[in-house]
């Protein structure tokens, strides 16, 4: 029956024409770029391979956390947010889609971190949590061992930076199998790393806003 409706929707000429015409239409909005490293995060959850996982990442470094859960109540995911906030500190702000129990609303305000939701309807509200997760789904694809991956992945640089995640992160490189220089493995925060930041965002804002228009007045 799924497989008849699908072929009937994609055949009606109202929706063909629908589907033609969806583009970007609104030009990117910019968010406002955070002061320092995890000070803004996003979560997402996503299922592959059978197993559910939870992925928070830094808006400012774009440093990904990511964890197997073991299920998804509540208080499972409670536990694994904590134990990355041990370990990467609270964040100021923490963005998601999935989570509005109360559960959860009682740990944002025990924390004390500004937990905003976006609309599930409209992804590009979360869409850095959204890009991460299909780069990541992508490494636990196609490699063997899903660390050793992390890792490289952390440890390579961002486009237009010549900086990686671990850099802006922690201030250096991270220990890898491929060899690395001395000083690239020590920390380093001499660099105006913001200024860096700001000027990729507003190229991938540019870029963005060839294919955009604004929308007409209803």
């Amino acid at each position: 029956m799924a497989a008849q409706i699908e072929d009937f929707i994609s055949n009606v000429q109202h929706v063909k024409r629908i589907k033609k015409n969806k583009q970007k239409n609104l030009a990117m909005i910019e968010s406002e770029l955070p002061e320092k490293p995890w000070s803004k995060v996003a979560a997402d959850i996503f299922h592959l391979n059978g197993n559910d996982y939870i992925l928070i990442v830094d808006y400012y470094s774009k440093w990904p956390e990511i964890h197997k859960l073991d299920n998804l109540t509540s208080k499972n995911t409670i536990a694994y947010l904590k134990s990355t906030f041990s370990r990467c500190g609270i964040p100021d702000i923490f963005y998601s889609v999935q989570f509005s129990s109360l559960e959860f609303k009682d740990f944002a305000k025990d924390y004390g971190f500004q937990h905003l939701t976006s609309s599930p309807t409209y992804a590009q509200s979360n869409g850095h949590a959204e890009r991460t997760v299909q780069t990541i789904k992508s490494l636990l694809k196609k490699f063997k061992d899903p660390y050793k991956s992390l890792l490289d992945y952390r440890n390579t640089a961002i486009t237009e930076l010549d900086l990686s995640p671990a850099q802006i992160f922690y201030g250096r490189r991270l220990k890898a199998i491929l060899p690395t220089t001395a000083p690239l493995l020590n920390a380093n925060n001499t660099q105006d790393i913001r200024i860096k930041l700001k000027e990729r965002q507003s190229k991938q804002k540019q870029y963005y806003d060839r294919h955009s228009k604004p929308l007409a007045p209803l």
